[in-house]
């Protein structure tokens, strides 16, 4: 008997073993198959290249004795592997998340008009949209989100939260609520078209001097160039001082913080450091297109203050720029990256750190403010905004700007 003909009668007795007890109900061991030679198993399971998850599924879709749902396995498999990595800020986004999350970095999304903040844990509702479905609906600033569609959101990752209550045009959220004096409650909503007022600004008086408050909701495309509409405008209507809040604020854009940064800042001022796990440092520093480099400034800041605010914060305090006032920022100290994936949804995923221009580690407790004030809920006064306006009329000359 040939060689050829030896190893073609081998296999066919491996081949009838291992069917034999596949038949009767016996286990791939008891059959030799995960005993076989390299050679051979590439033989009858094939070497196609494919991936260990690719090559369980194709098993499942082909000889599972019910139907699978491929999608859904597939969908579970993706969360566990980045689950391994214990970063909450790394996750797969589907389809219509990738879509509402694009969205909203335009400036306009889905949704029901909330901006939400974490803390202590919980989420925080810290705005209600004007004429939005969560303004129709009663929801008030300092309620506190605890479920979204019966999902509970403590330990859950601010922005995967967003996520999930933003969504297509038309749909329902259902949200779990508490109320401090009126206890647990629910919302269900429908998602509308919601315009984010980005930047707000107004003019204060105080101690005979005019100064600019300027809100800045979030730092989506364009928050730059209209920071620097608003302040022009503000200037020339006679502000000699500015306060820019960034409460509640959860970041967005990187470049976007530079150019918010920009504003402030001479060109060439170093505005953040980061640092990839391959290569070396960067420092990211501000543009052309200043507006006022010289104008007293206080940044408004809390725990809501995460990601680019932080970076705007810090950079605006190590150049010498200006004054925190409020409470302890989130501590944020990681830059997010969003890779479309072939099946329309995106991983995002985080790909490196960031360290203020003069290296302080957010990640350890954030930014402490300068000057610290909290402000009461309860009372119908902004203690904090009261504390700044204060701090920024005082160190306002005629003529600054």
């Amino acid at each position: 008997m040939t060689g050829l003909l030896r190893l073609l009668v081998g296999l066919l007795v491996i081949l009838a073993v291992f069917l034999g007890g596949v038949l009767v109900g016996g286990h791939p061991r008891e059959s030799g198959l995960l005993d076989l030679p390299a050679g051979l198993r590439d033989v009858l399971l094939g070497s196609s290249g494919q991936s260990l998850p690719d090559q369980v599924l194709e098993v499942l879709e082909s000889d599972y004795y019910r139907e699978v749902d491929r999608e859904r396995l597939q969908r579970r498999s993706v969360d566990e592997m980045v689950k391994l990595l214990n970063d909450p800020y790394t996750y797969y986004l589907t389809p219509d998340e990738l879509s509402a999350f694009r969205a909203g970095l335009d400036g306009s999304y889905y949704g029901v008009g909330l901006q939400v903040a974490q803390r202590n844990g919980d989420v925080v509702v810290t705005g209600v949209f004007e004429k939005s479905p969560a303004q129709r609906a009663g929801i008030r600033t300092g309620d506190r989100i605890v479920s979204i569609d019966g999902v509970p959101t403590k330990g859950q990752p601010l922005d995967v939260m967003v996520t999930r209550i933003k969504g297509p045009r038309g749909t329902t959220v259902r949200l779990g609520l508490a109320r401090d004096g009126r206890g647990a409650f629910e919302e269900e909503l429908v998602r509308e078209k919601i315009t984010i007022p980005v930047v707000k600004s107004r003019l204060e008086r105080r101690a005979g001097r005019t100064v600019a408050y300027v809100r800045l909701s979030q730092f989506t495309r364009g928050a730059s160039e209209s920071l620097k509409d608003q302040l022009r405008e503000r200037a020339k209507e006679g502000a000699r001082a500015i306060v820019l809040d960034l409460r509640g604020d959860p970041g967005g854009l990187v470049d976007e913080a530079v150019g918010v940064a920009s504003v402030f800042l001479r060109k060439g001022t170093p505005v953040v450091r980061t640092q990839k796990r391959q290569g070396r440092p960067a420092t990211l520093s501000t543009r052309e297109g200043a507006v006022s480099t010289r104008a007293p400034m206080v940044v408004l800041v809390d725990q809501g203050s995460a990601s680019a605010s932080e970076i705007v914060a810090g950079a605006l305090r190590d150049a010498g720029r200006a004054r925190l006032v409020g409470t302890r920022t989130f501590g944020k100290a990681l830059v997010q990256t969003t890779i479309a994936l072939r099946d329309g949804g995106a991983l995002k995923l985080t790909t490196a750190t960031y360290l203020t221009p003069n290296g302080t580690n957010l990640a350890r407790r954030g930014l402490q403010p300068d000057v610290r004030v909290a402000d009461r809920p309860a009372t119908a006064a902004d203690e904090a905004l009261e504390r700044a306006l204060d701090l920024a009329a005082a160190a306002a000359r005629p003529g600054a700007g």
